[in-house]
């Protein structure tokens, strides 16, 4: 059986699950508590060097990076397809792909570093805070979370994701009034991908940013979350932890953006 390591709210474990359950492939979750630092552990260092989640394990096969890892399910059960239909709109798809990974998924962190794990951070000792940045391999990765853990909300960095994810909502908004998925007519490995980050925007209560100026990604995330796969990888997979760290997250973010792009 397929193994994968993950988080509850990892939104890189997100879509790997929501594939795999779209796909219908059984596998068995071991989960990581990334608050915690599970990451970190030299025996999951051993699979994974970068310290991040998903990593597939597939017999003696270890598959890394969460939209490699999505396309080699893709090539694993062929039968139960999620590429579009023609070459253009599998073209299409893989541009999203390549999107999301960057700058999409580093924005991401950005907000959410910034809304709901900062508290969290501040509340640890100077030496735990530094154990924490020592362990990252990833530089980057490390400067972004140094800089909203010291500025929160007002770290220039934030600005440019708000501005980064303005545009990707706008560029959503343009290819769903074409068709009723971001890559064509049919449901395909691009609409997984881009599901755990709208859904991160209404967790850290951005998402309503954009209510008026794009209805179809508003009705597009209604569809997604309508499906089997929504339920059963995201919203059964959450932990009491993790509900009430969202929830606590108030509306400071959603007012700094509105100003934000009001000033375009």
């Amino acid at each position: 059986m397929l193994i994968l390591y993950d988080g509850t709210t990892s939104v890189c474990g997100i879509k790997v699950r929501i594939t795999q359950s779209e796909k219908g492939l059984e596998f068995e979750s071991r989960n990581l508590d990334l608050r915690k630092g599970d990451q970190f552990e030299p025996d999951y260092l051993k699979l994974n060097p970068n310290a991040v989640v998903p990593t597939l394990i597939d017999g003696d096969d270890i598959i890394l990076e969460s939209s490699v890892i999505m396309q080699y399910l893709e090539d694993l059960a062929p039968e139960e397809s999620l590429l579009p239909k023609t070459p253009k709109d599998r073209a299409r798809m893989r541009l999203w792909l390549k999107r999301i990974d960057d700058p999409i998924h580093p924005a991401c962190g950005t907000l959410t570093h910034a809304t709901a794990f900062r508290p969290i951070f501040l509340n640890k000792s100077p030496e735990e805070q530094k154990a924490h940045f020592d362990r990252m391999p990833d530089p980057g990765r490390r400067a972004r979370q140094e800089a909203v853990y010291r500025d929160g909300l007002e770290a220039p960095i934030v600005e440019n994701a708000i501005r980064l994810f303005d545009k990707f909502i706008g560029d959503m908004e343009s290819a769903l009034n074409e068709n009723p998925f971001i890559a064509g007519p049919g449901y395909s490995l691009a609409d997984a991908a881009a599901t755990p980050y709208v859904n991160r925007l209404a967790a850290i209560k951005l998402l309503d940013v954009w209510a008026d100026s794009a209805p179809n990604v508003i009705d597009w995330y209604s569809r997604i979350q309508a499906r089997p796969s929504f339920k059963a990888m995201v919203t059964d997979y959450l932990k009491e932890g993790d509900i009430a760290q969202f929830a606590a997250i108030d509306d400071a973010g959603a007012e700094k953006a509105r100003t934000l792009l009001d000033e375009q």
